[in-house]
């Protein structure tokens, strides 16, 4: 069946110029889709032959051939031409390494910083340490420069903003601008956004959007021992189990050969759930990611290409989970750490008799510590750096959106429409300025 939709998306997909940018000014579905991937495959596959044996000397044009036909290359024909998507010069090397250059894992580089806010939870989770809450102060800003295509529109603007969580139970708005503003109750979608609606901006001006946050966040962990001795059998009845076990289309699959031999006669959830991230963890390494628009089953690509960015192993995660009747859910929205501020998706999986469990697979096994709880940590728990707005994937924004998203899957970098279509996130401009981090302590 998957197999057969992606053929009726490509089939229904009109054709476009080949163009290394794409249409910004998007009102039409398919066109926008296929407009994004013919600016993700923007490299023409003999110039990037020539760019990646410049940059990788260990290879020859053999060798590329073979990256390209095992897929750590990945081609598409646009327009009638072979193209290698844009990211594929750095991705090679990080997919396939010299000889005696073997890849040890997610986690395996971690920084004596990372392994820091690991060993600080655990020890705050403990009532030894402090430290296992922040606040968090920053300014989130949109601004749209002019164009002639919105000259005398109007333009509403969608900013992920806090959820309140377990993790984050205090957060306040600080300021706005435009001071008239719509905040999304947590109950209208998984996507939590501040929403505002203004002219486009005049010759020659922007239009600025912004506002000011504090919230507070913690981090948490769960120590093997104490989810072993309170974990129940699953109420299979349940609403939530039932929920957040079933399949949801098209990101979130049934992938039964792999789960099953992942796990092979192991029956213990929590067992299960760290069998799972061992093997995505050694197996499937970070990778430059495609636009996740143009992706008809993300679990699938990533079983397919064998890598995946972190929201991608995120759904793999939760895919296998929810395939061995294991709830798990989808978290996402920003990380904070002092000098990685970044985009980042997470997963949660709940133990009956336990609760919902924080799993970062993306973050691996922190193997350079010599301690098996930090080696372990993001299995069972979480960072305070982080900014959770997203309680699950492909929501409806609040309000509702008229035209494609820029993010059809995910919500961090905000979203721009006009009357005539969306507004591709390269046109405008985001940030988000941390003002400050401090400890606090609940």
């Amino acid at each position: 069946m998957r197999e057969l939709l992606l053929l009726l998306i490509i089939a229904v997909m009109p054709a476009v110029n080949m163009s290394a940018d794409p249409v910004w000014l998007e009102a039409d579905s398919a066109v926008a889709v296929s407009s994004r991937l013919a600016s993700d495959f923007s490299i023409a596959e003999e110039d990037g032959k020539e760019m990646i044996l410049r940059r990788y000397a260990y290879l020859d044009s053999d060798d590329v051939d073979s990256l390209i036909a095992c897929g750590v290359i990945e081609t598409m024909r646009i327009d009638g031409r072979k193209m290698m998507h844009r990211k594929t010069v750095r991705n090679v090397g990080l997919l396939h390494r010299a000889d005696g250059d073997a890849w040890r894992g997610r986690g395996s580089g971690a920084s004596e910083a990372r392994m820091a806010y690991a060993d600080t939870v655990i020890g705050w989770s403990k009532g030894l340490s402090t430290g296992g809450c922040k606040s968090v102060l920053y300014r989130f800003i949109i601004d749209v420069p002019y164009d002639d295509a919105i000259a005398g529109d109007s333009l509403r603007v969608w900013m992920p903003f806090p959820r309140l969580t377990a993790r984050q139970p205090d957060v306040r708005l600080v300021s706005a601008f435009p001071s008239e503003y719509v905040l999304s109750p947590d109950s209208a979608s998984i996507h939590k956004s501040i929403y505002f609606y203004a002219p486009a901006p005049e010759v020659g001006d922007t239009a600025h959007f912004e506002y000011v946050c504090e919230y507070t966040v913690c981090g948490e962990y769960h120590s093997p021992e104490s989810i072993i001795e309170n974990i129940k059998d699953y109420d299979r009845e349940s609403p939530l189990y039932r929920m957040y076990t079933s399949e949801d289309f098209p990101h979130i699959v049934r992938l039964d050969s792999l789960a099953y031999s992942i796990v092979g006669d192991e029956r213990n959830p929590y067992r299960q759930s760290e069998l799972v991230y061992e093997y995505i963890s050694s197996h499937y390494p970070w990778a430059g990611a495609r636009e996740y628009s143009t992706i008809p089953c993300i679990t699938d690509y990533v079983v397919d290409c064998g890598h995946g960015d972190c929201g991608q192993v995120a759904l793999l995660y939760i895919s296998l989970m929810r395939t061995l009747g294991i709830p798990a859910r989808w978290e996402s929205g920003w990380m904070l750490h002092p000098g990685e501020k970044n985009l980042h998706d997470w997963a949660e999986v709940y133990f009956e008799g336990v609760g919902w469990i924080p799993v970062d697979v993306s973050f691996g096994r922190y193997v350079g510590s010599e301690r098996k709880d930090i080696r372990n940590f993001y299995s069972t728990g979480i960072d305070p750096y982080r900014l959770a707005a997203n309680a699950g994937i492909c929501g409806a924004l609040y309000p509702p959106k008229h035209f494609i998203r820029s993010e059809t899957v995910d919500f961090q970098l905000g979203e721009v429409e006009c009357s005539r279509g969306n507004l591709f996130y390269p046109v405008w401009n985001q940030h988000l300025q941390i003002l400050e981090i401090k400890t606090v302590e609940l």
